[in-house]
């Protein structure tokens, strides 16, 4: 298929040349009329270049399909010039001199050598792409990002799906439909984005009512590509779009379908009043009020009367609110009500009233008087001013919070006379007070008042729902303490507003069981001591059981590069392997990764490795089928604290010296360096002094008379965001007014009075030791005397030792040895 001409580039060919010569086809520039890209007809009309020589008359003249290449000529190599000239379906090169197809000129490619072919060519346009925009690369178009990579074809040259990442590739389904049937719900269909990964992307649903700009979000657990929506407002107009989530990644898309809504079933008609025609008997006149919420077009009113004692209902249509009842029995007691019908069909059935066939009688309608009213409460009287017996009165009480439902409060007295306090009102709120009275001839016509409550009002809850299994819904809100709030919830909207279920708690958070497998509506509102504003409603998607989330996720051990998490099964007892997908990221480097686990266990232990040491990660783990997730936030261990840290002292600095960290830790590498800090707590202010690679440090122009500490850590990295433990350091002896020598003389001193009584202990050790050897000697010695001063005595036969004192004497008791001789054995006794 050719994709550009020459003939498309806004120029004007005049054809055909004289018959009686052949030349070639000139151009001259037409007017400009046409955008870039576009040629332009002879008629004057602009068709896209594109439709140029396709093979179809787009131009109303056919110019666009004249002076078109064959396909011979298409495919056909360049070919010499002859006699200097070119076919009519070529052009000329001039140096060297060739013709190449028509189809070649302007293409954006120099065929010519000297680039004839591609000189006084229109120029591309110069659109500026905003900066959420891409640019086609041929500069045609620009393109939001979202339908970059989104797996269809947005630019003219395909440039928007080429060079796609993971990161870049956008998600995005195509040709989202709906259809509405008769009971209100709406059914949206779609087509799988190209190429998504179907086991791990799930869809997600995105409404608003025309002219609001909050989206509300439906969840639907699955990739199917189809979903029911049983929660919209009937007879309203929506904007829907369905968005691709694939594990953490949403995929934006700004494409939605504008949807009407079907008909509902009408609110009830409001203040049905009955009376009697004076000049005809067995007739009743009756008319009301439309309903507030008509949920569609009121077709018709549907009137139904009953005789007293009788079971059946007859019945009549009116086209507006009013209505004759004729052919009735005289004398007798009816009772009448009405409901509006729209095409989904009959809706909510007025209070019902009576009245007596009394030709003219006619019943007054009572006396309402405001007493007193306050913030939460209001007084009133009731009074009849008739003949008529009054058995009693039914009073409504009437108060909107929003525009979706009138709220009312019936109450019911006996008597002719009454008065009564209501309470459990709400402040600054406007209230209608309808009332009627109940005679023995029917009910008479109602009475109005309107009062505003005094104070200010209180705020309407905030409220969050999210389904956490198959059957339970987590409701959480703010609003004032001290009271009872009411939970209501609903499978539809109507029934939210007509016939929700509801619990009450006096907390800020509840759990609801509900049904499985379907679509919920929540609101919230104070019921005592008043009747406060309902939040606004939340739609809540339960979740199927295949789509549960992990139970009970924990950490179980945080180190420095790793993280050993555990988590329980969505549901007991899995019969078959369950894949998990598990996400990290980094909350830091604004990084993430995905991990996958196969397990049949029911508790499942898992181990991350390669964190960052002090990072803080977002840890979220689910089904593979993207389940509901559960998640955990975590912080790793930081690097631990340099050993050792000490100081030496210097004429005119410090010098802190420490332990490279890379000795106890492999993960840290000396590149990082470390980061010194100084608190100064005279002054009371800390100061980064830099950092090093080193294992040391010089500090200067310290300050006599202030304490510092130094700490010294592993670098920060990441803003701070990343820092290591810190080593700490005290430091006090720089003391105040004093020199250099003062300093180093204080210094010897204190080392003195170390070493004297050191060295005065091993004096005194060595002077006991001294001592005893002493004594020892003079027991040797005077034992060595002794024996050298013996002598024998030949009466005893026997030596004699003597200790010298006493030399000469006899001493019996003196130690004696015998056995000198050679029969005798010596005997030292």
């Amino acid at each position: 298929m050719i994709s550009r001409l020459a003939t498309a580039q806004s120029y004007a060919w005049h054809w055909p040349p004289s018959a009686d010569s052949h030349i070639l086809p000139f151009s001259t520039p037409g007017p400009s009329t046409c955008l870039p890209n576009y040629y332009r007809c002879s008629s004057g009309t602009c068709v896209m270049d594109t439709w140029v020589c396709d093979g179809y008359r787009d131009c109303a003249d056919g110019s666009d399909e004249e002076a078109c290449p064959s396909l011979a000529n298409v495919t056909a190599a360049s070919t010499p010039t002859q006699l200097g000239r070119c076919d009519r379906f070529e052009f000329e090169c001039h140096q060297p001199k060739k013709c190449i197809p028509n189809w070649k000129r302007c293409d954006g490619h120099r065929d010519c050598q000297d680039g004839r072919d591609e000189a006084n060519c229109p120029t591309h346009s110069t659109l500026t792409c905003m900066s959420r925009e891409f640019q086609c690369e041929d500069g045609e178009a620009c393109i939001v990002l979202s339908e970059r990579c989104d797996g269809f074809l947005d630019c003219s040259d395909e440039s928007d799906e080429k060079a796609c990442s993971d990161e870049l590739t956008v998600y995005k389904v195509q040709n989202l439909q709906w259809t509405a049937d008769f009971s209100g719900d709406v059914t949206l269909t779609w087509m799988r984005p190209k190429k998504m990964p179907s086991a791990s992307c799930v869809y997600n649903v995105y409404y608003r009512v025309v002219g609001e700009s909050v989206w509300k979000t439906l969840e639907t657990h699955s990739n199917k590509t189809n979903t029911v929506l049983k929660v919209l407002k009937p007879d309203t107009t929506y904007q829907v779009k369905v968005q691709v989530q694939c594990l953490s990644k949403a995929h934006n898309t700004n494409d939605f379908v504008t949807l009407r809504t079907p008909e509902g079933l009408p609110d009830a008609p409001r203040n049905l009043q009955l009376s009697l025609p004076r000049e005809a008997e067995g007739v009743i006149v009756g008319h009301w009020a439309p309903p507030i919420h008509t949920h569609g077009l009121i077709r018709e009113y549907i009137v139904e009367y009953s005789r007293s004692g009788s079971k059946m209902w007859a019945s009549q249509r009116a086209a507006s609110n009013f209505t004759e009842i004729n052919n009735l029995l005289v004398n007798t007691l009816y009772t009448v009500r009405v409901a509006a019908v729209t095409s989904r069909g009959i809706g909510n059935w007025s209070d019902s009233k009576c009245i007596t066939t009394i030709k003219g009688k006619v019943i007054p309608r009572p006396d309402i008087h405001i007493d007193s009213y306050g913030e939460n409460y209001l007084s009133f009287t009731l009074t009849m001013e008739s003949d008529i017996k009054v058995n009693g009165y039914v009073v409504n009480l009437f108060w909107a919070f929003d525009t979706h439902k009138q709220e009312r409060r019936t109450l019911n007295f006996r008597g002719s006379i009454l008065s009564h306090k209501v309470g459990n009102l709400t402040a600054h709120t406007s209230y209608e007070i309808s009332a009627w009275a109940k005679t023995d001839l029917g009910d008479s016509p109602l009475a109005f008042e309107h009062v505003m409550t005094r104070g200010v009002r209180p705020p309407a809850p905030s409220l969050k729902a999210k389904a956490i299994n198959q059957t339970a819904v987590e409701c959480t809100w703010t609003g004032p303490r001290n009271v009872v709030y009411g939970i209501f919830y609903a499978t539809s909207f109507l029934d939210l507003y007509r016939n929700p279920k509801s619990l009450t708690t006096s907390l800020h958070n509840k759990t609801v069981i509900v049904s499985k497998d379907e679509q919920y509506l929540f609101l919230v509102r104070v019921v005592v001591p008043y009747q406060g504003p309902s939040s606004d409603y939340v739609v809540v998607k339960m979740i199927p059981d295949s789509r549960l989330p992990p139970r009970h996720l924990h950490v179980v051990h945080t180190g420095k590069t790793s993280v050993v998490i555990k988590w329980e099964s969505p549901y007991d007892s899995p019969d078959q392997d369950l894949l998990y997908a598990i996400a990290v990221k980094d909350l830091i480097r604004k990084t993430d990764r995905s991990y996958k686990v196969k397990s049949r266990n029911s508790t499942v232990e898992y181990t991350l490795n390669k964190l960052e040491p002090g990072g803080k990660y977002h840890i979220i783990v689910q089904l593979g089928n993207m389940s509901k997730d559960a998640s955990i936030k975590i912080t790793t261990v930081s690097l631990s604290a340099p050993d050792a840290l000490k100081i030496i002292t210097e004429n005119d600095h410090v010098l802190l010296f420490w332990k490279s960290l890379g000795l106890k830790e492999k993960h840290f590498n000396e590149s990082r360096g470390y980061e010194i800090h100084m608190y100064d707590s005279a002054m009371n202010i800390t100061a980064y002094l830099g950092n090093t690679t080193d294992n040391f440090f010089k500090i200067s122009n310290l300050k006599m008379g202030h304490n510092y500490t130094f700490t010294v850590q592993a670098r920060c990295l990441f803003g701070s965001q990343i820092c290591g433990e810190p080593a700490i350091l005290l430091y006090d002896e720089l003391g105040s007014g004093a020199d250099a020598s003062a300093m180093q003389a204080a210094r010897s001193t204190d080392v003195a009075a170390v070493v004297v009584p050191i060295l005065f202990l091993i004096l005194l050790s060595l002077g006991v030791g001294f001592a005893i050897l002493y004594t020892k000697h003079r027991r040797l010695q005077s034992s060595f005397t002794a024996f050298a001063n013996s002598h024998y005595s030949s009466r005893l036969g026997s030596a004699i030792f003597s200790s010298g004192d006493d030399l000469g004497e006899d001493d019996e008791d003196a130690p004696m040895i015998t056995g000198f001789s050679d029969d005798v054995p010596m005997v030292i006794a």
